[in-house]
């Protein structure tokens, strides 16, 4: 658990550094917990449950209007002080939890409200791996309300039995992307930000020797442990005896050592411009879903001959072992092409994430399921349409108005937290032909009919505007809150009735 950072004028609740001075004129509050990644500042992206940090940052200014808003950090360990704290003050408190079930923490307390996103139809209805919060619908059923996004979700809630009330609110699009112009073809943009850029004409690729081998991480021996060792005491030593400057110059020349021997340094770029039309995915390169795999090869085969497309991949990582690896399985592709493709895992700023929405022609990808989909969703906001299968929880606001759709087929899938990945559910297999064939009908749409691309383009942002704009979003989530308070009586009685509940006994933290 990183240590508590405050942004935005939001307090951080620690119970370590809490002093219990403070007031506020509202009565009610809200006690807003995630898994505390980081990852709203730019920290440890990539890592499990750091979206869920995101999302909760997006919700926090909306919340703001109708009670203080008090982020938790570690809710396992501080939540029950947090509402000592608020109650001592005057406020009323109740618990908005932006964490899957089977690590959320419950107070019998208080109102528990939880923000499940879930990419599955079915959600898990068992006890597996020695946690009992791996049972979904026992801990759903001991909250007052459920948060989701959508239809997809709370039917996949509804068909396992859970009768709470659930609100369907999504998850707000940031500020700057409703405000971005219209695509046009003649749109050059250019990004601070460090990149791997693969363009070659057909005649030199059969030239160039694509295949690399990314290195395996081999297990440790007492040999490499104790070399290790070596290397942190002697980076202590030489911190204590040089300057602050001085030591940052020869660490990050160590690492650019290290970076060269496993990337392919001499196609690194400085800055990113772009130019034609750019289609841009955004992931996790170790999120099993994702199906990144297809995205290049699909893309390749259908656009191979354009130079003026280019495909941007920004991998949510800072491992550089998993962009070698990326990297590595792009080039041992071996297909030739003439379009341009762009590798970068630089942490982006806000800012600058809008300005490669900007730069963007199209929203891709080619994944197999998703709880929210925010990346497309913003892309959306921004008049950008999206090339994407139509499944899972993306199915709730993309269809064929605002972008192009490649087929899918339900596929036997496992829960992603089930260690032992038992076939439960059923994800979307792409079928890899229509993906080739919509991205070729979307190049052509930008090309050929830019009346046609400016109308997709509108209903995209229109139709974003009423599915996540902040506004609409604040009202829906505001709603849902009221609903809580109104009932929590009831709710209350529900919950002394279940014999599931058993406060701060029947719930067990995953390891």
């Amino acid at each position: 658990m990183n240590a508590p950072e405050e942004k935005q004028g939001l307090r951080i609740y620690d119970e370590s550094r809490h002093n219990g001075s403070g007031h506020n004129e509202s009565r009610k509050a809200i006690l807003l917990s995630s898994y505390g990644t980081g990852a709203q500042n730019g920290k440890n992206l990539g890592v499990p449950g750091y979206s869920h940090d995101i999302v909760m940052q997006l919700y926090a200014p909306l919340l703001e209007s109708w009670g203080e808003v008090i982020p938790v950090s570690d809710p396992w360990t501080n939540l029950e002080s947090a509402i000592v704290d608020a109650r001592k003050r005057g406020l009323d408190p109740v618990h908005l939890s932006v964490i899957p079930c089977q690590d959320a923490y419950l107070s019998p307390n208080v109102p528990n409200v939880l923000m499940p996103a879930w990419e599955f139809p079915d959600i898990p209805d068992h006890e597996f791996n020695s946690n009992p919060q791996n049972d979904w619908t026992k801990v759903a059923s001991m909250c007052d309300a459920l948060i989701v996004s959508g239809p997809f979700t709370s039917d996949a809630f509804r068909k396992s039995g859970v009768e709470v009330p659930i609100h369907h609110v999504q998850v707000p699009t940031p500020e700057g992307y409703d405000e971005l112009p219209t695509w046009q073809a003649d749109h050059v943009r250019s990004i601070d930000c460090s990149a791997y850029s693969f363009q070659f004409e057909e005649q030199e690729t059969v030239a160039i020797p694509f295949p690399i081998v990314a290195p395996h991480r081999k297990r440790k021996g007492p040999i490499k442990k104790a070399g290790r060792k070596i290397e942190q005491a002697t980076r202590g030593l030489l911190r204590s005896v040089v300057n602050e400057n001085l030591y940052r110059k020869i660490s990050d020349r160590l690492k650019r050592s290290k970076k060269a021997n496993i990337l392919p340094v001499d196609f690194e770029v400085e800055s990113l411009d772009l130019s034609g039309v750019v289609y841009t995915s955004i992931f996790n390169p170790k999120d099993g879903r994702k199906n990144w795999q297809d995205l290049i090869t699909s893309f390749l085969v259908a656009l191979g001959d354009k130079e003026d497309a280019t495909l941007v991949v920004k991998l949510v990582t800072s491992d550089p072992l998993a962009l070698a690896k990326f990297i590595a399985f792009y080039r041992g592709r071996d297909i030739d092409h003439r379009c341009r493709v762009v590798i970068t895992s630089q942490y982006l700023t806000d800012q600058q994430l809008v300005q490669l929405t900007d730069a963007s022609t199209y929203y891709i990808q080619t994944t197999k399921a998703e709880g929210n989909c925010l990346p497309l969703m913003n892309f959306l906001a921004g008049g950008k349409p999206g090339v994407s299968p139509c499944h899972s929880a993306i199915s709730d606001y993309f269809d064929n108005e605002v972008g192009f759709i490649a087929e899918s087929n339900p596929e036997p899938a496992a829960w992603p937290h089930d260690p032992y990945l038992r076939t439960r559910s059923t994800w979307g297999r792409l079928v890899w032909t229509s993906m080739v064939e919509q991205i070729r009908e979307s190049y052509k749409v930008a090309k050929e009919y830019p009346e046609t691309y400016a109308e997709i383009s509108e209903r995209s942002r229109e139709k974003m505007t009423d599915w996540a704009g902040p506004e609409n979003v604040q009202a829906r989530l505001i709603g849902a809150l009221e609903d809580v308070y109104e009932n929590r009586a009831k709710a209350q009685q529900r919950r002394h009735e279940n014999e599931a509940w058993i406060p701060n006994e029947g719930l067990k933290r995953a390891a």
